[in-house]
């Protein structure tokens, strides 16, 4: 049988041909910066924060020039994508400040930022429509438009425009015994620590009803009718739980939305101790400001001459800074150690930089997230001085407003041109 003819070459099946994928191109690991550090003015006492955005970043580190770029530092322990600087004094003004990010291949250097440190300028808020007697606690709305003033003098509480100066009594024709503390809620109720009690104010209402406590001190939590002793600052977390520095009791007390009163945290006695709940004591609770994200809360705890913080959460009081035995208008830290004299007001700003009011020191002061206390200066260096300040409120634009109680006058603080 013969065999079959072989196909010719033009009818041969095709032959699968072989492809070879190139190699993988090499993971680019060079380091590059998205967002540079951004040129940053501060008031004097305030730290500032620089930032950097990077991709393919194992590794950073800022440094400092003080001689106009030519030459740098490294800042020790400041090696993540942002920097928190000390508190700017104004001998700081014009240094630079920098970071090397680093990567699996190579590195790269940012452009310098220049931090601008800039004295206080104080002048009084002229207003029109309010009548001065013993202003007490300040709070701000979120816009920073409306300063609301707690007048204990005159048993009023006035909403000032804080751009016009014009002002009138939230609740006129019914007044109080003695408003000392205030608290806004977003939806603009207003609450107000009263003698014995706590007020609250609906929004837009013009007139007030005791909402917890009563006309005698005393001291009871609930399931028993709640009772306070001079409550003085109160505070207001975003959840509508309402603190108290109930200062007659030596407690910081809790009032939650529904009006449950409960203590935080002190057990009565008159001292400085620290430690969680009733096994804390305060001295003289009375300043009482809340953190943004609500988490801590600060005491200024008068009568021991230092600064109190609470972990909400926990309810573990500390003291961080502050000797609470020796007053006095000391700034630096606590390692220096900073002192303080008898503070009364305090609040916290957006950067979690704790502002005070030292009364009989005449003098208001700024302790930045690290714990660096600083006096608010003038262009002189000079401490800006108020007769006996207690409230203070600090807006969004970083002003700060400072109530003169003896004055009879309210300050606003700016940055100098």
């Amino acid at each position: 049988m013969a065999s079959p003819a072989s196909p010719s070459p033009l009818h041969r099946p095709l032959q699968p041909r072989t492809h070879r994928r190139p190699p993988p191109a090499p993971e680019d690991t060079t380091p590059a910066i998205t967002t540079q550090p951004s040129d940053t003015t501060v008031g004097q006492g305030v730290a500032a924060t620089l930032k950097v955005q990077a991709v393919r970043a194992t590794a950073y580190q800022w440094q400092r020039s003080v001689d106009g770029g030519a030459s740098w530092s490294d800042v020790a322990g400041a090696t993540g994508n942002s920097f928190t600087t000390a508190a700017g004094q104004l001998a700081d003004s014009g240094q630079q400040l920098r970071v090397q990010v680093t990567g699996g291949n190579g590195s790269v250097t940012s452009h310098a930022a220049t931090l601008t440190v800039k004295p206080w300028v104080a002048t009084v808020l002229a207003t029109t429509g309010v009548t001065y007697n013993r202003p007490y606690q300040l709070v701000l709305d979120a816009s920073g438009a409306n300063l609301y003033v707690a007048m204990g003098g005159n048993g009023s509480v006035y909403r000032i425009d804080t751009a016009s100066g014009t002002g009138a009594e939230v609740t006129p024709g019914s007044t109080m015994n003695t408003p000392y503390g205030l608290a806004l809620a977003a939806d603009g109720t207003l609450y107000v620590s009263d003698q014995h009690r706590i007020n609250k104010i609906a929004p837009n209402a013009t007139t007030y009803s005791t909402w917890v406590g009563g006309g005698t001190p005393g001291y009871a939590d609930n399931p028993a009718t709640p009772m306070f002793d001079n409550p003085a600052s109160i505070a207001l977390d975003g959840a509508g739980n309402l603190f108290v520095a109930d200062l007659g009791n030596k407690r910081v007390r809790k009032v939650a939305p529904d009006g449950t009163t409960s203590t935080l945290a002190g057990d009565g006695t008159q001292a400085n101790l620290d430690g969680v709940g009733t096994a804390a004591q305060f001295a003289r609770p009375q300043g009482l400001a809340i953190s943004r994200d609500g988490r801590t809360l600060y005491d200024t705890d008068t009568d021991s001459l230092c600064l109190r913080k609470i972990d909400v959460a926990s309810a573990t009081v500390s003291t961080p800074l502050g000797d609470c035995a020796n007053g006095g208008v000391v700034d630096g830290t606590a390692a220096t150690p900073a002192r303080l004299g008898f503070s009364y007001g305090v609040t916290v700003d957006a950067h979690d930089n704790v502002f005070l009011t030292h009364a009989w020191d005449g003098v208001a002061r700024v302790v930045t997230p690290a714990g660096e206390i600083s006096t608010l200066r003038d262009s002189t260096g000079a401490a800006i001085a108020f007769n006996f300040p207690i409230g203070v409120a600090v807006a969004s634009d970083g002003s700060v407003y400072v109530g003169a109680s003896n004055g009879n006058q309210i300050f606003k603080l700016t940055l100098a041109p």
